[in-house]
């Protein structure tokens, strides 16, 4: 490695760790939290070919571990923690068993996700806004160098992952953006997740910064191109002002999405264009063959059918033919991934996870875990490292309502509750 790169290294660690000792205890779970976001946006990458991930892994989970020693958090854990944590646990003995994903990225994967998790769980009111605005930052960062890499750069940072993909949005005359992300989907669903916090607006922006914030992340999801995001987030929205307790929120709500419906039906926006391309495209028939391939899955030895050979090993089940997708080695439907590579045992655990975490969650929550939710049916959201790290902060993030253990952030209507 360059000596240059090492000394700069160095340096920016004796920085960070300077910074943290600086910070007053009662915020460095939030700093330490807001890092890893910004970790997993620019570092935790899954395919790009370069040796960052384990530097930025092993760097975050010292961030996160040195808030634990210097904060005064007067709880951790829960039962949104528990959840992640008996998640990864079932899906890290399923590696080690297997041996077809890398031991050591247990640690550098599984384990920063069950920690986030866990520094996350004890978050105060404060330290939650300031995750919720790293959250809209890095938005606004990745958006921003959406822009430059469609119209400035020959290609993306970390290039293209199974070639160029056209944004259909604007009748592929540009690629889709991908940020850091090393993909036009997560890019998308990380704007997602940004979309649905500056709509519930847990961190009690102002109208102003809460419009800028959703503007610049819808925005982010247009460059993305992807359509499948956007049926989420709209999916996502809907859970959010269906969960209203005010019944004159719910009619507002109500009101707000048969609008929605009525413009739609009645101004020709090109939707029916869109799902016309999207069902004739290879991107449908890819997905299509991830379910085709089901009923192989399931007529596998029964030792294998029920327990597979652990998470990342999808390269065997495409060896043998199981899968029937010719595109590219890539299911691309999560459920149908934990079926494949961790058995039936796998896909119920997986069921199960969600809806624990659902149950147990707040509104915002529930918002993003169906967001989320949605995007299993298109995209096997936990083989890429940020999305498993995302996920996991969020399932145990503290409830922001009446039943937190938390003091409460005062609830601030959405833009249609």
């Amino acid at each position: 490695m360059n000596p240059l790169l090492l000394f700069g290294g160095a340096i920016a660690i004796l920085a960070v760790v300077l910074l943290m000792i600086a910070v007053p205890a009662r915020l460095i779970r939030g700093v330490a939290v807001s890092a890893a976001v910004v970790s997993a946006a620019f570092g935790l990458t899954t395919f790009a070919e370069d040796a960052n991930m384990p530097a930025y892994s092993l760097a975050t989970m010292g961030i996160l571990l040195l808030a634990l020693v210097r904060s005064r958090a007067s709880r951790s854990g829960g039962v949104g923690f528990g959840a992640v944590a008996a998640w990864w646990t079932f899906v890290s003995l399923g590696v080690l068993m297997g041996s077809y994903y890398g031991s050591v990225r247990v640690i550098l994967y599984f384990g920063l996700a069950t920690l986030v998790a866990y520094v996350a769980s004890s978050l105060a009111t404060e330290e939650l806004r300031m995750v919720y605005g790293t959250i809209a930052g890095v938005a606004a960062a990745q958006v921003a160098i959406a822009v430059v890499e469609i119209l400035v750069l020959p290609e993306p940072i970390h290039g293209y992952k199974g070639g160029i993909r056209f944004n259909p949005f604007v009748g592929d005359l540009y690629a889709r953006a991908q940020g850091t992300f090393e993909h036009p989907i997560v890019f998308a669903v990380f704007c997602g997740i940004a979309v649905v916090v500056a709509w519930s607006n847990p961190a009690q922006w102002s109208q102003k910064w809460r419009i800028m914030n959703l503007s610049v992340a819808t925005a982010g999801l247009a460059l993305s191109g992807t359509r499948s995001a956007i049926a989420a987030v709209a999916a996502a929205l809907l859970v959010h002002m269906m969960l209203n307790r005010s019944f004159t929120g719910w009619i507002r709500s109500a009101l707000a999405v048969g609008a929605m419906i009525v413009v739609m039906l009645n101004i020709d926006i090109g939707i029916a264009t869109l799902v016309t391309n999207l069902i004739q495209s290879g991107s449908w028939s890819h997905r299509l063959g991830a379910l085709e391939s089901l009923p192989q899955l399931l007529s596998r030895p029964p030792l294998e059918a029920w327990f597979g050979y652990g998470f990342g090993s999808q390269n065997a089940l495409y060896d043998r033919g199981l899968m029937q997708q010719t595109y590219m080695r890539a299911v691309d439907n999560m459920f149908v991934y934990a079926l494949g590579t961790m058995g039936i045992v796998g896909l119920g655990a997986l069921l199960a996870f969600w809806a624990v975490a659902f149950v147990v969650a707040d509104r915002l929550r529930r918002a993003l875990l169906a967001l989320l939710f949605a995007m299993f049916f298109s995209f096997d959201l936990f083989t890429w490292i940020s999305m498993g790290v995302l996920a996991s902060m969020m399932i145990a993030l503290p409830r922001t309502d009446s039943r937190s253990p938390v003091v409460s952030v005062r609830q601030q209507p959405a833009l249609a509750p």
